[in-house]
């Protein structure tokens, strides 16, 4: 039976090589099979976004994994690059349209989703099971890591796959077509509070929020 486990930059010997597998994953998914123009060796997929502050979660069977997920704090920002929405927003990805938000957000307790990896050999049955797994996860470590909101760049119809599956998201930004045709709009999903107050912060962030500035 499929579980995931969660991944730091801090706990990757920890694993094995589950973290190695999950980035050849994301070579034969999006190189190979979608044909996306991004960093890769013969073997292996990474960015800009892979970086010392990023959470991975991996669902396994065994010691294969099936399915992944990158997760990374929205308030974190570099000389080039801060987390992949506000960065297309800021006009440094052209690939995809800078209208997907006014404001994206630099809070402490909002993280991003991207990444959505699922082994292409699977059938389509296996491939939802272990991806409703994986985001089923997603939600179960922002409430266990202290964050209030995840937000991801998705075709807005995976936001009635999510809802069957028990993810509750809603647009938070209009639906955008990008140069080859493709829509996408910001998804998001808050973490029910009933009222009470935040809880902390998930550790590790940075002290400083991003600012929108260019």
């Amino acid at each position: 039976m499929a579980k995931t486990v969660y991944v730091s930059w801090n706990t990757i010997h920890l694993h094995n090589d589950l973290w190695l597998q999950h980035l050849k994953l994301r070579k034969q998914l999006f190189v190979d099979e979608k044909g996306w123009s991004i960093p890769h060796t013969e073997d292996l997929e990474w960015d800009q976004y892979d970086t010392g502050l990023t959470r991975y979660l991996l669902t396994i069977e065994g010691d294969r994994v099936l399915a992944a997920s990158r997760l990374n704090p929205c308030n974190y920002a570099c000389a080039t690059s801060s987390y992949m929405i506000r960065d297309a927003v800021l006009g440094r990805l052209p690939e995809i349209p800078d209208t997907l938000l006014t404001d994206p957000p630099c809070d402490d307790y909002t993280w991003e989703a991207t990444r959505f990896t699922v082994d292409p050999t699977l059938s389509q049955d296996e491939r939802s099971t272990v991806l409703a797994e994986n985001a089923n996860a997603m939600k179960r470590w922002a409430v266990d890591a202290g964050a209030q909101r995840l937000i991801m760049l998705m075709h807005p119809a995976f936001m009635k796959w999510l809802k069957k599956n028990g993810v509750m998201t809603r647009p938070l930004g209009p639906t955008v077509v990008d140069a080859e045709g493709n829509r996408m709009c910001v998804l998001e999903w808050n973490r029910p509070t009933s009222g009470l107050p935040l809880p902390p912060a998930a550790p590790d962030l940075p002290p400083t929020p991003c600012s929108l500035s260019r």
